[in-house]
């Protein structure tokens, strides 16, 4: 018993960094044991670069922050605790992640899968569309100020949104003083507020109180209490404020419910002129300008 007791002690004594094996052993990782620490740190690199370049969701510079810290965490302990293995395939991992992050962004801003406008010329005109109108569908994705036919944008583009406090916004109306009802709007927050804000900036009084009480009915329908989510389509993102009326509509149009219904609705409340300003001043929050 004494001796035992005498053995746990010598062992207890002994310095921490005595009882912790050297990682630096004269054991040499081998060609394969080399080559898959590679490919494990080309995968997950890759991987994470290419989700994190092809996002465009706010929850990504969250992301960044945490593999950053993880990252800084590995290749900032001891060196007694990385052996060769470790290195290679930390060294990889950080490699392929910029690698991955740079082709995500390429494959975002360019969209190289996507038809050309050449093919989608040809595809109208295959299912029966003259040649004028085809040129219509197609040239309506290209810049005004542009000289070069550029593809169509990435679905990654389109922006979605929520919609929330239709329970709080169902009384408001047109009846309702233009200070509360923006005030009404404000407070239920979100998409709400941004376009009170962005709708008062262009638009007179009037103007903004019935584009917010006509927005509201559509985006809320006819169940005040739930949840919705409302897709701006990549149709929608890639107008400007050189777009016209007709551009504009017919992009809405194309993109879904609620958009026609509310394309109607203002067609029947507002002027050209004025669909015209309402039309890019939504533009302007979808495409956060």
């Amino acid at each position: 018993m004494e001796e035992q007791n005498s053995t746990k002690s010598n062992s207890s004594d002994k310095p921490l960094k005595d009882l912790i094996p050297d990682g630096q052993g004269n054991h040499k990782p081998g060609k394969f044991q080399a080559f898959a620490a590679i490919f494990n740190g080309l995968g997950i690199g890759a991987f994470l670069g290419l989700l994190l370049g092809l996002s465009v969701s706010p929850v990504v510079s969250g992301v960044i922050g945490t593999i950053s810290s993880l990252l800084a965490i590995l290749v900032g302990l001891n060196e007694k605790f990385l052996d060769p293995i470790k290195s290679l395939r930390i060294g990889s991992f950080g490699l392929f992640s910029v690698v991955g992050i740079l082709l995500g962004l390429y494959i975002r801003a360019n969209n190289p899968f996507a038809p050309s406008l050449a093919d989608k010329m040809n595809d109208y005109l295959e299912i029966g569309y003259s040649d004028i109108e085809a040129r219509k569908f197609v040239t309506g994705f290209i810049r005004a100020d542009s000289t070069i036919a550029k593809r169509e944008a990435n679905v990654l583009y389109s922006t979605e949104f929520k919609i929330e406090a239709c329970d709080f916004l169902v009384y408001a109306n047109s009846e309702t003083p233009a200070t509360e009802l923006f005030n009404t709007f404000n407070t239920a927050g979100g998409i709400w507020e941004k376009l009170v804000t962005q709708l008062k900036k262009d638009l007179n009084e009037i103007q903004s109180m019935t584009t917010l009480l006509i927005l509201r009915d559509s985006f809320c329908g006819d169940n005040s209490s739930a949840e919705a989510t409302i897709v701006a389509s990549q149709e929608i993102t890639q107008l400007d404020q050189n777009s016209t009326l007709n551009e504009m509509s017919l992009a809405f149009e194309n993109s879904g419910t609620p958009w026609p219904e509310i394309i109607f609705k203002l067609k029947n409340q507002f002027s050209q002129a004025e669909r015209e300003l309402i039309l890019h001043s939504l533009i302007k929050i979808f495409n956060h300008e």
